[in-house]
């Protein structure tokens, strides 16, 4: 990492809380929802097949109106702190979303499962997306498509393994963008060629772990209780993964800080 002679005291405390995410383990709600549904274990990977979970991310308005929220466009983005706390109200924002959807999914048991996947997608890609906003990020190249599927990657990883490979992946990529791009806030649309490979990749890994996070919900009478939680549980999981990957990038542009490369 890299870093100007004199950072401030907000940028340390950011930077410290940068690293105790690279840190961190995967979520421990899939693998406790796991250990204690072990019985049917076995349903993990036909609960929600890959293609199902790729199907939604297809489909989803990744920048409809309203989802374009001004909280995350009227505050100053030069500003980290004041992108941070346009950030946690994208999540608060999110939260609530996933508790009310989640729960009212949940509450039909295995069926609802139809129409809570498709939506619980689309809301992780519409946190993401406006996270990155909050930040200053928003244009549309393929390089920023790209950059939010692998923040969906990193928040559903499912082990180590898979968390490292995704930290890599958003620290290399964070190379392929020129300072121009921040403060490019336009509409992202359409999926080219890189993009087509990040869905089928982040599928994959979404598919077990909202596979592992949903078992419980089909259960009967408790469904809706437990589809709100594993909803937001998720949700908070890409806002916390939105968070560091975005910060991370403002750091470099603006502070001239490079975190998780070898080579600035």
């Amino acid at each position: 990492m890299s870093k100007s002679s004199e950072i401030a005291p907000y940028i340390e405390k950011v930077l410290c809380e940068q690293d105790e995410f690279r840190a961190a383990s995967p979520s421990v709600l899939p693998r406790a929802v796991r250990s204690i549904a072990g019985p049917v274990g076995a349903l993990t990977t036909h609960l929600i097949p890959p293609d199902v979970i790729e199907a939604a991310i297809r489909g989803a308005d990744w920048v409809a109106s309203a989802s374009i929220r001004k909280a995350a466009l009227s505050h100053d983005f030069a500003d980290l702190e004041a992108c941070d706390e346009a950030a946690a109200d994208v999540r608060r924002w999110a939260l609530g979303y996933a508790v009310t959807g989640g729960g009212a999914a949940g509450a039909f048991g295995a069926a609802g499962l139809a129409i809570d996947i498709p939506a619980t997608v689309t809301l992780a890609l519409r946190t993401a997306r406006l996270t990155g906003l909050c930040y200053g990020f928003g244009g549309a190249s393929e390089a920023e498509r790209v950059h939010i599927l692998d923040v969906l990657q990193l928040a559903g990883a499912n082990s180590a393994k898979e968390r490292s490979a995704a930290l890599k992946r958003l620290a290399e990529g964070r190379g392929k963008f020129a300072r121009e791009d921040w403060q490019k806030i336009v509409s992202l649309t359409g999926q080219t060629t890189g993009s087509v490979a990040a869905t089928q990749r982040v599928a994959t890994t979404l598919g077990v772990n909202l596979s592992t996070r949903k078992m419980a919900q089909i259960a009967p009478v408790v469904g809706a209780a437990i589809g709100a939680g594993v909803n937001a549980a998720f949700q908070n999981d890409v806002a916390a993964a939105a968070r560091f990957s975005f910060r991370a990038r403002w750091l470099e542009v603006n502070e001239g800080i490079v975190e998780g490369r070898t080579d600035p």
